[in-house]
């Protein structure tokens, strides 16, 4: 009987068409990606209230990262809008416009499955981590498997670590240049007072210690890829380190860090909320 649900959902979710916006964020350059090699990374698109009165449009929203059968991490910033009735999760996806791709599977979520930090702050961007609670396990294979979470004393300053999405290939490009293939870019982690000083400089405000970033570049996250995996490989295993939160400059500027919700800071409230 699960998996009849799980099917049909599934089923209901690729009648719905897409909408893209010009409010996305995107990995600007990067390299694509193959089938398989980010099994963790998901896609959510989201179906507001008011689109449903109308006629149902699904549009995209965030990256957000696997970390078990049933839970999937994002960006508080995502799920934060009273208007979103639901979110298409998409799992094991490359082309995320090919519904018959092999490996992907896409599931319905409804809000009553989001965990928003209880401290989360949309005005400082404090805490922007929240938990997905699935409805129903999903299965792992070669295409769908969970990431492993960092421990707290975990080190990775000055490591080079791979983030990941979908969105528009430049900063320059709008929405009906919308890429629809998976992208990955590499770059180095900054130290905490490298970050510090950058976050300083431009909020003038005390740096949260939940926050990491990364080196800017020619490669770079920006804007709309917000919960999005940031990972280092130790020894043989991807470890999620961060989810993409925000950039310093609006316009996306490569001279300035991207940022990152340090998820060892969170390992306490992440299991908590996803074993209740």
């Amino acid at each position: 009987m699960q998996s009849k649900i799980i099917i049909s959902l599934t089923f209901l979710a690729f009648l719905f068409p897409f909408v893209f916006t010009n409010k996305l964020h995107r990995i600007i350059n990067g390299h694509y990606a193959a089938s398989k090699q980010f099994p963790y990374q998901t896609f959510l698109t989201q179906l507001k209230l008011g689109y449903i009165k109308e006629y149902i449009k699904w549009r995209p929203l965030c990256g957000g990262a696997l970390i078990s059968e049933k839970c999937v991490l994002t960006a508080a910033h995502c799920l934060d809008n009273p208007d979103i009735y639901a979110v298409n999760i998409y799992f094991g996806a490359v082309k995320i416009d090919d519904v018959t791709e092999v490996g992907q599977q896409r599931l319905v979520v409804k809000k009553d499955h989001f965990v928003i930090h209880q401290e989360w702050n949309s005005k400082t961007l404090a805490n922007d981590i929240a938990l997905i609670k699935l409805p129903f396990s999903i299965l792992f294979d070669d295409y769908i498997k969970p990431i492993q979470l960092p421990n707290k004393t975990f080190q990775y300053q000055f490591s080079e670590a791979t983030t990941s999405g979908w969105g528009l290939v430049k900063d320059t490009d709008t929405f009906s240049e919308f890429d629809k293939n998976l992208k990955y870019f590499k770059a180095q982690i900054l130290s905490d007072l490298e970050c510090k000083r950058a976050y300083i400089s431009h909020k003038k405000s005390a740096f949260p210690a939940s926050l990491i970033c990364i080196a800017p570049g020619e490669n770079m996250a920006c804007k709309g890829d917000s919960g999005g995996p940031l990972v280092i490989k130790h020894e043989s295993n991807f470890v999620l380190l961060g989810l993409t939160s925000f950039m310093l400059d609006k316009f996306c500027y490569s001279g300035f860090p991207s940022f990152f919700t340090r998820v060892s800071s969170y390992l306490n409230w992440i299991r908590d909320n996803a074993e209740s």
